[in-house]
């Protein structure tokens, strides 16, 4: 599967919201590749944000894990190019749903192949990319959501009736929508917030959570309780909340009850 792309061999366009992981840190620029197109990319660090100052690199920039950036320009001839993320946070959360939806689809289809024993390079390449690119999407949609509109449709690709039931069984429920796991949790400090607050930047950077910090969020709900939010999974959730655990006991007085 890592010599096929979502997009085949299109080039992405300037302008073009991709998803990327930078995987080098350098002086003046971040280096690494895009996810759905063949191709490495760039960004010079005062294109990372708006922000006159980059206070932490891991959380603007963070490395090895997919985000999303803006093309500012790509050379189809050198397969490289330069983006950039500054001004792209009023967007972000729209695009990582096409890019989780862009996932399902391209991993599905992939796990359909090997249990069929088809070849995913031909599937995808001469049937699936072809079929999804004369796709006119309404707004706010993505390729899944219009595949799973027009099932019937697109099942006539594929002669194969063992794998047209799998794709059926595969996709015909799949949720496109993007879910948000959560749990409230009670922090009693009875030493004051700031132990709360200790606590959980502690346990934020604990090196088994330095790939998802960014995508658990911890609000305060009501006296003494917090809701604890990730848009990664269940297990991640549970998994947070059982370090958030363990942490409190480490410290004088403070207590974490789970519902």
């Amino acid at each position: 599967m890592e010599s096929v792309k979502f997009y085949c061999e299109s080039k992405p366009k300037s302008g073009e919201i991709v998803q990327v992981i930078f995987t080098s840190r350098h002086d003046d620029h971040t280096e690494g590749h895009l996810t759905e197109y063949n191709g490495s990319i760039i960004m010079v660090h005062s294109q990372a944000t708006t922000k006159k100052k980059i206070k932490s690199f891991n959380k603007v920039i963070p490395l090895n894990k997919p985000i999303a950036a803006i093309v500012e320009e790509f050379s189809e001839s050198k397969n490289n190019g330069s983006v950039s993320r500054a001004y792209l946070k009023d967007v972000e959360e729209n695009y990582s749903n096409k890019f989780v939806n862009n996932g399902k689809l391209f991993n599905g289809i992939y796990q359909i192949c090997e249990q069929t024993e088809t070849n995913f390079k031909d599937t995808w390449e001469n049937k699936v990319f072809p079929y999804i690119s004369k796709l006119e999407l309404e707004e706010g949609d993505t390729y899944l959501d219009a595949i799973i509109s027009n099932l019937d449709d697109f099942v006539k690709l594929f002669e194969n009736q063992v794998f047209v039931d799998k794709v059926n069984d595969k996709f015909k429920f799949t949720n496109t929508k993007k879910e948000i796991y959560k749990k409230k949790v009670g922090i009693i400090a009875n030493d004051g917030v700031e132990s709360t607050k200790r606590l959980i930047s502690s346990s934020l950077e604990e090196d088994s959570f330095s790939e998802f910090k960014d995508s658990i969020n911890v609000t305060y709900f009501n006296t003494p309780n917090y809701m604890v939010e990730t848009d990664v999974s269940n297990e991640v959730l549970e998994a947070f909340i059982g370090i958030l655990q363990e942490n409190s006991k480490k410290m004088k007085n403070v207590f974490v009850k789970v519902y």
